[in-house]
Formats: C-alpha cells, structure tokens, sequence
C-alpha cells in the first residue's frame, strides 16, 4: 500500500520534489538529486515508489530536450490550475509516446537492416565450404578458379549493397552494440573476401586460411546477435 508520502510525491512537480526552483543550475539539480537518492534508495529502507518517482523527475531535468518540453507543459498547468493539483496523465501520455516512438525505430531498424544485412551475409557464408572444396579438386584448373572467381565477385557485389544500406541508416541508441556487432559481422565476410582474392592472384595458402578464420569469427558474431536481438524488449 503506498504510504501518505509517496503520494504527496507523485502529486508534486519535479522541481518540488527536487527543492529547487525552476532556474536551478544543473550542479544545483545534481546535488539535490544526489542528496534524495540517498535518502530514498531502497538499499538503505527508502520507499521503492519514491525512489522511482526520483529517477524520472531526474530523467527528465537532466535531459535538455525533455526539461524543455516539461518546462512548456508546468507552464500551461499553471495557467489552467494550482500546480500541486495538476494532471499527470498528459505528461505519462508523453513519455509513452516517445517510447513507442523508440520502440517504432528498433522495429524499423531490424526489419529495414538488421533482417536483410544478415540474410545477405548468410547467402555469402553457406556456399563457402563447397566452394573451397570444388576448387581443392585442383587449384590450378581454371574452370575450378574461374567458378571460385565468380563467388568471390558476386559476393563482394552483395557486400557493397550490405554496406551501403548500413550506412544509409541511423541506429537507434538504445541498440547500438547490436549494430555494431552488425558492422564488424560484415567487415570480417569484406575481409575474408579480400583474402580469397589475394590467394586467387598468388595460391599463397596462407590467404586462403586467413580468409576462413575471418568467416568463422562472422559466424560467431552472428551467434552472439541472434542471442542478443532476442533479448531485445519491445
């Protein structure tokens, strides 16, 4: 059951509940939110609500963008009723609007590069071992060359739409490690690729071996982003 305070708590504006008036400094706003966190955390028997209620006034105020917004909407409270009666609907109506708006993006972003980046990447993988054993038959055959040849190219033709269309989309933040794994999955198949050409010019072996070493760490960072896409909450 919540206890009178935290209820006077979730009807006061974040200022209020900070001490400090609205043209507070930042450091004034970090102090304060410093000296109630410890007093409210819930390690040291602080109400969970309060606490919570904490974190968002400093989620907000921290924020330049949303300090703004809120600024702009105590403001029209003002003008319309006594502050301490104000509505919060409007202001969770806000922020489940922007997550949604955050949520949106993670979708589009996985559906519109994430998806089709790996199924490309997986297009060039999968063929790799028949390839490389067609061609163990007889290196020197260039019927065998020509063929391996021709996977290497169309391959580096599918990584050029691969890295165009990730650099043609902005990540969203709250899932930038996943993009990042996507990067250096593509950049190893780029490399290994690379390599398989250089052996083409030369039969150096070393080329070769260097080339599958980078696409099995590709593989392995697919793994690793699969595991980590489904632990992706929205």
């Amino acid at each position: 059951m919540m206890d009178s305070y935290s209820t006077k708590m979730k009807k006061k504006n974040y200022y209020t509940i900070f001490g400090v008036s609205k043209d507070a400094t930042k450091e004034e706003l970090k102090a304060a939110y410093r000296s109630l966190v410890k007093k409210h955390h819930p390690d040291t028997g602080g109400s969970k609500d309060n606490f919570l209620q904490i974190q968002l006034a400093w989620e907000t105020l921290n924020d330049p963008l949303k300090k703004e917004k809120y600024d702009r909407l105590i403001s029209y409270s003002r003008e319309s009723s006594n502050i301490n009666d104000f509505n919060w609907s409007e202001e969770v109506r806000y922020k489940k609007e922007s997550s949604n708006l955050k949520d949106n993006d993670i979708k589009l972003w996985i559906k519109n590069v994430y998806n089709p980046i790996n199924k490309i990447i997986n297009e060039i993988i999968k063929p790799l071992n028949d390839e490389i054993k067609k061609l163990s038959a007889d290196p020197y055959d260039d019927v065998l060359m020509e063929a391996f040849c021709n996977y290497i190219m169309q391959s580096q033709k599918k990584i050029e739409r691969v890295s165009l269309r990730y650099k043609s989309n902005r990540i969203p933040g709250s899932i930038s490690s996943l993009g990042l794994d996507l990067y250096h999955c593509y950049s190893q198949v780029q490399d290994a690729l690379d390599e398989f050409d250089r052996y083409t010019q030369g039969y150096v072996d070393d080329y070769l071996f260097d080339g599958k070493q980078m696409m099995k760490e590709a593989k392995r960072i697919q793994l690793k982003m699969k595991i980590n896409k489904k632990n992706i909450s929205f």
